[in-house]
């Protein structure tokens, strides 16, 4: 029995080997494709890969669908960098850190930003693979913050994403560091602590 799963497992392996060096191949591609303001190039994503262009399209069938794996990469390692810096902490320090990070990340990319505007315009937003994995990421905040007290209870996941995206999605395109939209954001972040003063 044993001997005759590895032939399956194998594939598997390679085909999730390959999703990953094509999603770090493309981190480096939207990087070097922002500081120079050109579109990111699938077909130099695969050369930079070292895959086919057929495998990339097979794993990523649009751009928007790299981009997506790119932005969802990123916000793995957000999250996982904020809970080692914050785990001393209660869930409301956390969670505000974790804002913070979010929105500078944000901030920084202005692709995600133009993006995060025409999702809130059209309201796509809130049905998106990225919001759910977002609310993911603030549920585990408020359930913490309700077992130590540090966040009130009541409060929807969901709303808490529509609420971080409508305060980013206020930033002038000029503005690069957003300091009206991060403001807006410890003030609404701060009015889900429980506490009092």
């Amino acid at each position: 029995m044993s001997t005759g799963s590895r032939p399956a497992q194998r594939p598997r392996a390679d085909r999730e080997r390959n999703r990953d060096i094509i999603v770090a191949a493309a981190r480096r591609a939207f990087v070097e494709a922002d500081e120079k303001g050109v579109p990111v190039s699938m077909n130099g994503i695969a050369r930079a890969a070292q895959v086919g262009v057929a495998t990339l399209y097979r794993h990523f069938p649009t751009r928007d669908d790299l981009a997506e794996a790119v932005y969802q990469s990123k916000l793995d390692e957000l999250t996982a960098r904020v809970a080692e810096r914050t785990h001393t902490q209660n869930a409301h320090t956390a969670l505000r850190t974790w804002v913070q990070e979010f929105a500078s990340f944000m901030l920084s990319k202005r692709g995600m930003m133009d993006t995060l505007r025409q999702g809130w315009q059209s309201g796509t937003i809130t049905t998106s693979d990225t919001a759910a994995r977002i609310a993911d990421v603030i549920d585990q905040f408020l359930r913490e913050g309700r077992d130590d007290h540090s966040i009130r209870s009541g409060v929807e996941p969901m709303d808490v994403v529509m609420g971080i995206c409508a305060l980013l999605s206020t930033t002038p395109p000029e503005d690069d560091h957003g300091s009206r939209a991060q403001l807006l954001l410890t003030l609404f972040v701060d009015g889900l602590s429980t506490r009092t003063t």
